[in-house]
């Protein structure tokens, strides 16, 4: 028992709709909408002290449940539901720290997904959308935590060596299928897709797309991520190249570049294929890793992940859902994790400790984070000690508006960084 112990008294969620200015596409997937959930609570420690907490998730029905029969709006308000429940459940909680707290919450979502939310048609859940759905309540209790405390919630971690934060993030640039490199692109309606969107031009329809080359004068950025299609090791690495000779022509001195194909590659020899093909190019000096080549639901090939990761570290995205599958992947021979603010402070503490533990690396990466949501995805990207020290931050690309209400130092790039700001009590 702690001094720190909290009770959660009040929780409430709120939903706001963000449309996209042009469409993100992934691989099978076009992201042109989502959810942002905020989660409010009040907590009161053990001396009485009352403090409210705030915490937000981006709740992506492509990126976190893109195969379905149900529709999109059907999923959304799935993961809607159950970040209401999930809120409300939290008032039963404790007192406790917010690592038991949300280990009880986490504890009632079963391991293949939420059953009790199915969208209305019997289909359960993925792991993955509840573990979005989870997040926001996660960060609304560690946020009441630390504010209760009156400190900063890095600072009242025990057993993790965190150091100092940094002053200066250096923002990575995402490159995403089909977006333009060296002329503006056109604001195209996205095409329906059993993955993505159903076909709906949710965001910007006039305009161009302001292209790779103009972003890196503008900003001067020097870290990139390109989002690959994983139907075609030739294609894939012939796009990669592209980019890197935009970079090379651009100013900033030394640039790095790491892939996503988001689970687009469905063998790991293939995988092996389009690294083989770039490390014969020039674009191979540049590269740092690559993030989830396969499908979360492969199955495990250890021989094969061990080839791809002798020739470039691979790190686990969307096969981490929770604290259980942080062993699973370890013995998959995955090299690193991704951690996201989005599935919740809780397991993004956890996965560092483990990779610690375990000789992983870690990188932190998120969604289309906007709002109290990138406020937070900064704050954690700063505290923690990270292999790859680029923050990802797309939405000043794909939903500049919905930033509007956040201070310029944390949304305006400057010589290719943002300024988190200074630590303060909770966790934005």
């Amino acid at each position: 028992m702690r001094s720190t112990d909290i009770a959660i008294r009040e929780a409430a969620a709120t939903f706001r709709d963000i449309e996209l200015d042009h469409p993100l596409r992934l691989a099978g997937a076009t992201v042109d909408r989502f959810t942002l959930a905020i989660v409010k609570v009040t907590a009161e420690d053990r001396a009485g002290r009352l403090a409210c907490g705030q915490g937000a998730s981006v709740l992506s029905v492509p990126w976190s449940w893109p195969v379905s029969r149900l529709s999109w709006a059907a999923r959304d308000l799935a993961m809607r539901a159950l970040t209401e429940r999930l809120a409300a459940t939290a008032l039963t909680t404790g007192p406790g720290d917010p690592f038991a707290i949300c280990a009880e919450l986490a504890a009632g979502l079963t391991p293949k997904g939420d059953g009790a939310q199915d969208g209305g048609d019997g289909e359960p859940m993925p792991a993955l959308a509840a573990a979005l759905a989870l997040g926001a309540v996660d960060n609304a209790v560690h946020d009441g935590w630390a504010r209760a405390a009156r400190r900063p919630a890095t600072s009242l971690y025990e057993g993790f060596a965190l150091g100092r934060p940094r002053h200066l993030l250096p923002v990575q640039h995402v490159v995403g299928v089909g977006d333009p490199l060296e002329s503006p692109g056109r604001r195209a309606r996205p095409e329906p897709s059993a993955r993505g969107t159903e076909g709906r031009d949710h965001g910007g329809t006039a305009g161009p797309v302001r292209p790779l080359r103009a972003w890196l004068r503008a900003e001067g950025i020097t870290h990139v991520k390109v989002k690959l299609t994983g139907q075609d090791p030739v294609t894939d690495a012939r796009r990669v190249a592209d980019v890197h000779r935009v970079l090379r022509r651009s100013p900033g001195g030394h640039h790095t570049i790491s892939l996503d194909p988001n689970e687009g590659y469905a063998e790991t020899s293939a995988v092996v294929e389009l690294l083989d093909i770039l490390r014969a190019s020039p674009a191979w000096e540049a590269l740092t890793y690559l993030e989830q080549p396969l499908p979360r639901d492969a199955p495990p090939d250890p021989d094969g992940m061990r080839r791809i990761a002798d020739r470039l570290p691979v790190l686990a995205d969307e096969s981490l859902a929770a604290e259980r599958d942080l062993p699973r992947l370890t013995e998959e021979g995955w090299s690193g994790l991704v951690v996201k603010a989005a599935r919740g402070q809780s397991l993004a503490m956890r996965s560092l400790a483990h990779a610690r533990d375990h000789g992983l690396r870690v990188t932190v990466q998120d969604l289309t984070a906007v709002d109290v949501a990138l406020a937070h995805s900064a704050r954690l990207a700063a505290a923690l000690p990270l292999d790859w020290p680029a923050f990802e931050y797309n939405s000043r690309q794909y939903a500049p508006r919905a930033n509007d209400g956040l201070p310029g130092h944390l949304v305006q790039v400057r010589q290719g960084h943002i300024v988190p700001g200074p630590a303060r009590p909770g966790i934005l």
